[in-house]
Parts: C-alpha cells; sequence; structure tokens
C-alpha cells in the first residue's frame, strides 16, 4: 500500500526524514516486538511512521510541542489506526512551559518552564499519565528526543515508568543542556539496563528485568 510523505520547504522535514528512513537510525533489530511504543519529540512524525510500518500491530502515542509540527504529524500519519497525538511536553511532573526556537530551527523547539498563572504555550504530560491513559502495563519502546528537556525527566519521578520500560532510544542534548547525558545514564544505571548499541547519536537501553537478549 503507497502513500505520501509530507515535508514542507525551507525546513529541516527533509533531514528528518534522511535520519530515519535513510540513515536509519531507529532500524536496528530488536529482541521483542514492541505493542506499546511512545514517540517522544516526534517533530513532523516521521519516527512514528517508521514504527508503525515496522511494527503494525503496535499502539503508539506520539508527542509534539510545537503546533505547525503537530499539523504535519496528523498529515502523515492519516492512513493509520492507534496513533494517539498528544500537543504537550513531556516531563517529570505537572507543569506548564513557554516554546522556544533558540536555533531558528523546525526540529529543535524547546521548553522552559513558566508559573500556570504566567501566560503559557503548552502543558506538560508524563509517561505516567500515559501508562495510566492507554492502561498500559509496560512502554515496550520509549523513543526520545526532546531537545534537552531529557535531563529533568531523569531527574526525578522516575520510579514508576523507568522499571515499566523495555527499550529506551534516546538523544542526549549536553549542549542545550548541560549534563544530560551525566543525568541519563546515572538514573539508568540505577535499574536493570545495558546499553546495548548507538546509532547516529541514539542511545539504545536494553531493560534486562523485563525482557531476554
Amino acid at each position: 500500500k503507497k502513500f505520501q510523505f509530507f515535508l514542507r520547504d525551507d525546513t529541516k522535514d527533509l533531514e528528518t526524514f534522511e535520519e530515519v528512513f535513510l540513515s536509519n537510525i531507529y532500524n536496528t533489530i530488536l529482541p521483542i516486538v514492541p505493542k506499546t511504543i511512545v514517540d517522544a519529540g516526534a517533530n513532523v512524525g516521521l519516527a512514528t511512521v517508521f514504527f508503525r510500518l515496522k511494527y503494525p500491530d503496535s499502539e503508539i502515542v506520539a508527542i509534539e510541542i510545537e503546533s505547525e509540527n503537530i499539523k504535519m504529524i496528523k498529515k502523515n500519519t492519516s492512513h493509520f489506526k492507534n496513533i494517539d497525538i498528544s500537543e504537550r511536553a513531556l516531563y517529570n511532573k505537572k507543569a506548564f512551559f513557554k516554546i522556544e526556537d533558540p536555533y531558528n530551527a523546525t526540529n529543535s523547539f524547546q521548553i522552559k518552564e513558566v508559573k500556570e498563572l504566567q501566560d503559557f504555550d503548552i502543558q506538560s504530560i508524563t509517561l505516567d499519565d500515559i501508562l495510566i491513559s492507554k492502561n498500559w502495563e509496560t512502554i515496550d519502546l520509549l523513543k526520545i528526543d526532546i531537545e534537552g528537556a531529557e535531563k529533568q525527566l531523569f531527574e526525578e519521578n522516575y520510579q514508576n515508568w523507568l522499571p515499566k520500560t523495555k527499550i529506551i532510544m534516546i538523544e542526549t542534548h549536553d549542549r542545550m543542556v548541560p549534563k544530560c547525558s551525566y543525568t541519563v545514564m546515572k538514573t539508568i544505571n540505577e535499574y536493570n539496563f545495558i546499553l546495548y548499541t548507538t546509532t547516529e547519536g541514539t542511545l539504545i537501553y536494553y531493560n534486562l528485568s523485563l525482557m531476554k537478549i
């Protein structure tokens, strides 16, 4: 079955397409067939489509903070079922944010936490929220590319969702937020994960408590 990809001119969309479908940064042989997938930092939905094509029976939650990117996710995933699109920011608690674009690019939007009574652009969603709302026992595959917010995600309130996560594919952004890599690795090391492989800057961890490899 053929379908169209929608990519915008004068954006990073083509670069992202090349990363996902030509460089194959997420195309690694996994020890399981994921049934529950979270694509955090979904951009225009290309990784979401990749996961859907590779794992057609999976349920996917795609999380993205920027409204124009959200429109593109909806266009690129319109042919598929069982994809929930969340215009929220993945974070470790209920919070409110302004969206910033310090690099003037369509694939590197960042969040800055503000108080609820201040003007805000977007609210948070947590991985515990997703586990509850989707009634999932585990997150089989968690892809994270959230431009530095991974530091806060792995700093606190990870004790419920992290041991329920089987595979993590994460890109860290120390150039944007110092100590991202250190924080992620330190927290993951509290549990029975191994760093299995890397692809083009993406670290892939397996939870040995939930899988045999």
